[in-house]
């Protein structure tokens, strides 16, 4: 019987596919004459650091600047963080199922950027346990993680569920008993999203 129910943050939470992507484009809006793929270029030479917690984006943020060839203030780092799209129809459908079940989030991010995106998004509101890259020094595709997750909410791996947008970061969570669900946050079909957790037996009403 489900009794937990986990969400990947960027591409399910919100309708950007990942927190590079969201926050490069919103750089970008600062700095038009540069290409996104410039941009996006320039900030992934520190992605692998990032996620990891080895460094946060003010240990970063000098040598991304330089790179660009762009003195950019950090309030426009800061306020790409307090601005992600949000996926509203996911984030109603989380209200519901809270009522059930608890729910918690499992995320490759930097621990800066998920510090600022759960207070603004009143992420507490509606998940009970969070496991994030930057803050245990270990991704998705690594079984730390989702052991971490069995551990914070004292279930078997077939009483969760963990949803992304991902289809390879569902390969270790199968492996080892989690159920999983594959979320196309292009199309962002609600209601293919419900039928998949209903064949789990999780009851939206």
């Amino acid at each position: 019987m489900i009794k937990t129910i986990f969400f990947d943050f960027d591409g399910v939470l919100t309708t950007d596919k990942s927190g590079s992507y969201t926050t490069c484009k919103y750089i970008q809006g600062f700095i038009k004459y540069l290409s996104f793929e410039d941009i996006l270029e320039s900030y992934r030479k520190h992605h692998f650091d990032l996620l990891l917690g080895y460094v946060n984006h003010t240990d970063i943020w000098t040598d991304f600047c330089k790179s660009l060839g762009k003195s950019i203030p950090f309030d426009v780092l800061t306020n790409a963080f307090k601005n992600p799209p949000k996926n509203k129809k996911i984030l109603e459908l989380c209200n519901l199922l809270k009522k059930k079940f608890k729910l918690g989030v499992i995320t490759d991010n930097s621990s800066d950027r998920f510090n600022v995106v759960k207070k603004e998004m009143n992420l507490c509101d509606i998940f009970v346990y969070y496991i994030v890259s930057g803050d245990i020094g270990s991704r998705k595709d690594n079984e730390i993680n989702f052991k971490k997750a069995l551990e914070m909410s004292n279930t078997k791996p077939n009483d969760r569920i963990f949803i992304d947008n991902n289809r390879v970061n569902l390969v270790v969570p199968n492996k080892l008993g989690f159920n999983t669900i594959y979320h196309d946050h292009e199309k962002n079909n609600i209601n293919i999203l419900i039928n998949k957790l209903n064949k789990y037996g999780v009851s939206v009403r």
